[in-house]
C-alpha cells in the first residue's frame, strides 16, 4: 500500500514537472547512537544533530557545538560543588556558574569526534540542484578528564580553605593586638574565602575541621569585630551632637557623646577602652535677616574623626547648612540639623571605606 502511494506521488510530482528528493546517506544504515548514546566505563558520549545545513561542513560544525553544549551542561553538573553559603547572593552564584561553564568548556577540548553520520537531500531546481544535509555527531570524552578535574577542583578548594584559616587567624592576632580595623579586613577576606569553596571542604585543622565550620566562625568574628570598630566618642555642642550621632547610627556607629570634654582627654579615654574612634566636631552659627515672620541662620561644621591610638586625623568633613526658625534658637537648630546629618553621612561613608582598606 505505502509503495504505492509513494508511486503515485511520483507520478504526480512528473505530472507537474518536479522530481523528487533523491537521499542519499553516509551508510546504508542509520547508527545505533542515533538513537541512543553509547555507555562505557572509560568514556562518557553526546550526540548533537543539525537539519536542513546548507553543506556538510556547515552542518558538521552545528552539530558538534549542539553536542559540545549538552556535553558542557552535563559535565559541568558532574563537577560543580555542594556550596554551602550562608550568605549566598545572585552576584556570587553567577561567579561560579561560569567559573563551572569555563572548566567544562576546558574540559571539552579534549573530547574527540568519534562518528559522524549524515544524510543528503538533492532536490533539481531548474537546471541545477539543491542540497541539504540533515548531520549527527557522537563526541567521545574520556572520564579520566572528568575525574582529573574533580581531583584538582578539589585540591584547589582545600588551598582556598587554607587561605581562609590563616586570615582567620591573623584577624584574631590582630585583634588582640588592638587592631580592630586590621582585624575586621581579615576577618572579611575569610568569610569570602570559605564561601568561595564546598562546606565540606576539610581546612587540615583540628578545631575548626571544615570550611562550613570556618565560614561561620569567620562570620561571627567579622560582625563582632564590625561592632566594637564602629564606636567612638564623640566631642561636640549639645546643639549639634544628637544629629550627628543619628546619622552615624545610620551606618552601625554608636558614638558616647561628650560636649564638655577636649580632645586630648577624649583621645586618653578613647585608647582606655578600646574605642577606636574620637569624632571631633567644631560648629558656628551666624545669625542671619529675618525671613517674612521668621529668624534666618546659617550653620558651618567642621568634623573630623581620629585613630585613637595615635590622634591622626583619618576622616574630615565640612559642612555648612542654613536654617529658619521663629526664634534665633530655632533657626540655629535648623541649620545645625541639615548641617549634621550631611556632615555625619559623610564621615560615617568614610570610616567604612577605612574599614575596606584596612587603613
Amino acid at each position: 500500500m505505502r509503495s504505492r502511494f509513494l508511486a503515485l506521488t511520483a507520478l504526480a510530482l512528473a505530472c507537474l514537472g518536479e522530481k523528487p528528493a533523491v537521499k542519499t546517506s553516509s551508510s546504508p544504515r542509520p547508527p545505533a547512537w542515533l538513537a541512543k548514546a553509547p555507555s562505557s566505563p572509560e568514556a562518557l558520549y553526546f550526540s548533537g544533530a543539525k537539519e536542513g545545513a546548507a553543506s556538510l561542513e556547515e552542518g558538521k560544525a552545528s552539530a558538534v557545538e549542539s553536542a559540545r553544549s549538552q556535553a558542557a551542561q552535563y559535565i559541568g553538573v558532574e563537577i560543580s560543588a555542594e556550596h554551602h553559603d550562608v550568605m549566598s547572593t545572585e552576584e556570587a552564584e553567577n561567579k561560579a556558574k561560569d567559573t563551572v561553564k569555563s572548566r567544562a568548556n576546558a574540559m571539552l577540548r579534549s573530547a574527540e569526534l568519534a562518528d559522524v553520520y549524515y544524510e543528503r537531500i538533492s532536490r533539481e531546481v531548474g537546471a541545477g540542484t539543491i542540497d541539504r544535509y540533515d548531520v549527527w555527531v557522537l563526541l567521545r570524552l574520556p572520564r579520566a578528564e572528568v575525574e582529573k578535574e574533580r581531583q584538582r577542583q578539589a585540591q584547589e578548594a582545600q588551598q582556598t580553605a587554607a587561605a581562609a584559616l590563616a586570615r582567620y587567624r591573623e584577624g584574631r592576632d590582630q585583634e588582640k593586638q588592638g587592631n580592630l580595623i586590621a582585624a575586621l579586613v581579615r576577618y572579611r577576606d575569610a568569610v569570602g574565602k570559605a564561601k568561595d569553596v564546598a562546606g565540606s571542604t576539610p581546612t587540615a585543622d583540628r578545631e575548626i575541621a571544615t570550611a562550613a565550620a570556618l565560614l561561620q566562625k569567620a562570620q561571627d568574628a567579622a560582625n563582632a569585630a564590625q561592632a566594637k570598630a564602629r564606636r567612638a566618642i564623640l566631642v561636640a555642642p549639645d546643639w549639634v551632637a544628637g544629629v550627628v550621632t543619628q546619622a552615624l547610627s545610620r551606618k552601625g556607629f554608636k558614638a558616647q557623646t561628650q560636649s564638655d570634654t577636649s580632645e586630648d582627654t577624649a583621645l586618653a579615654q578613647a585608647k582606655a577602652q578600646g574605642t577606636p574612634w574620637v569624632i571631633v566636631v567644631r560648629a558656628t552659627t551666624t545669625q542671619g535677616g529675618r525671613v517674612f515672620a521668621q529668624v534666618a541662620a546659617t550653620a558651618a561644621l567642621d568634623v573630623r574623626a581620629l585613630d585613637a591610638r595615635n590622634g591622626v586625623v583619618v576622616a574630615s568633613a565640612q559642612k555648612q547648612a542654613k536654617g529658619v526658625g521663629r526664634t534665633p534658637e530655632a533657626a540655629q537648630q535648623a541649620a545645625a540639623s541639615e548641617a549634621g546629618l550631611d556632615a555625619g553621612n559623610d564621615l560615617a561613608a568614610l570610616l567604612v571605606a577605612k574599614e575596606n582598606e584596612g587603613l
